[in-house]
């Protein structure tokens, strides 16, 4: 069964303790100017709702003992001037506080509704969700199903049913054959689909054919991805590049460019049409389901290094830029859980603690700040062995 990524909705309400309506856009994208600290200090505090995300734009309790309890009319009416902010929020003066709407068009009329919310009038409050130090092999919040699927996926789905006969996922990826339902020849959908983002996100069989996997999904025209097609697809240059160009496609519609293939290093997209972009990701929760696949389908295919520096950037454009908050949760569950390397697992962890700290406090992490990604163990063999060599070369010239 697939890995299903999906997510919790967050508890956002305004002023008045009415919940926003679900069409308000996502405040985020814009560069905030915060004061950077060199080094992390101390752990985030998780108090209340472990494992959860609580985002409070408010205080609800002050406002509540302030109509209940008021004073007098005066001076009611100048503390309604001047609300108090939920001590848990990003400090920032006037001076550096951001109102531009997400929209680039500030006189769009969808920017003038009462509940819409900008920079000006939210702040950033802490988030209690819990990235665990140890390995979700020992404790995890996971479903047993999704522990099962999971588990499945690393040790690559040792019980497999294989069908020599099929082959339609190399097929596809050597040109040779037409995705379906409503699908085309994967060259002509590199060309011709990347940038057509309603079809990207209403066209629901194509995904499937783009990532596949060793699982069944929900398009029963794929078939699942066999183990010698593994192997052809990993032997034919051509075809294991259009893996990476069909990631790069999806990371366009998500609002991201791949700036390099070697690491994996992300940025948003140029020009700032990740805006866009970024609230149909963080509003269409099915595309969480799809990333689970797209993660899962680039370690079956020479691109495990990818993973680590998307996650990285998901966190990073979730904790601290507030751009993708929904996306949180699903990262958390499930795509961190796609990486098959423990290490990775548990550094990639250690970031989001560390994201989390800073936001927490109301400070940026410096720019210099990283994810730092542990070198695979043959690496760190190979270059045990050359320190050895060098040594040894060293103590015969002496």
């Amino acid at each position: 069964m697939a890995s299903n990524g999906s997510t919790t909705p967050m508890d956002c309400s305004n002023d008045t303790g009415k919940e926003l309506a679900t069409n308000v856009q996502i405040p985020g994208g814009e560069k905030k100017i915060l004061p950077e600290e060199p080094q992390p200090s101390g752990e985030p505090e998780n108090t209340e709702m472990e494992n959860s995300i609580y985002v409070q734009l408010v205080n609800p309790r002050k406002q509540q003992k302030t109509e209940q309890n008021p004073r007098n009319s005066a001076t009611s009416n100048k503390e309604q001037k001047k609300p108090k902010v939920n001590d848990h929020a990003f400090q920032q003066s006037k001076s550096t506080t951001i109102s531009q709407p997400m929209s680039d068009d500030e006189n769009d009329p969808s920017n003038q509704s009462s509940n819409h919310v900008t920079r000006s009038s939210v702040t950033l409050s802490k988030l209690n969700i819990k990235f665990d130090d140890s390995d979700d092999d020992e404790t995890s919040s996971h479903f047993s199903w999704a522990k099962r699927d999971i588990a499945e996926y690393r040790s690559n789905y040792p019980d497999s049913h294989q069908e020599k006969n099929v082959k339609d996922n190399y097929n596809f990826y050597t040109n040779k054959m037409i995705s379906h339902p409503d699908g085309d020849l994967i060259d002509n959908i590199h060309k011709y689909w990347r940038g057509d983002y309603h079809r990207l996100e209403m066209h629901h069989g194509y995904i499937q054919w783009l990532f596949p996997l060793q699982e069944r999904g929900l398009n029963w025209s794929a078939e699942k991805l066999q183990k010698h097609e593994i192997d052809l697809i990993k032997k034919d240059d051509k075809a294991l590049k259009r893996i990476l160009t069909s990631y790069e496609l999806m990371l366009d519609f998500y609002g991201f460019r791949l700036i390099d293939k070697t690491t994996g290093e992300l940025d948003r997209s140029s020009n700032g049409s990740h805006k866009e972009r970024f609230r149909n990701l963080n509003s269409s929760s099915h595309n969480y389901l799809r990333i689970t696949r797209i993660l899962k389908c680039l370690g079956e295919f020479d691109y495990e290094y990818l993973k680590f520096p998307f996650l990285a950037q998901i966190l990073f454009e979730s904790i601290i830029e507030n751009t993708l908050p929904n996306c949180l949760r699903s990262c958390k569950d499930y795509w961190i859980e796609t990486l098959r390397s423990q290490e990775e697992r548990r550094a990639i962890r250690r970031y989001a603690k560390e994201l989390l700290e800073y936001r927490n406090k109301g400070i940026r992490p410096p720019k210099s700040h990283r994810a730092e990604r542990p070198q695979p163990a043959s690496k760190q063999r190979r270059k045990s062995s050359s320190r050895a060599t060098t040594t040894r070369s060293t103590e015969d010239l002496r």
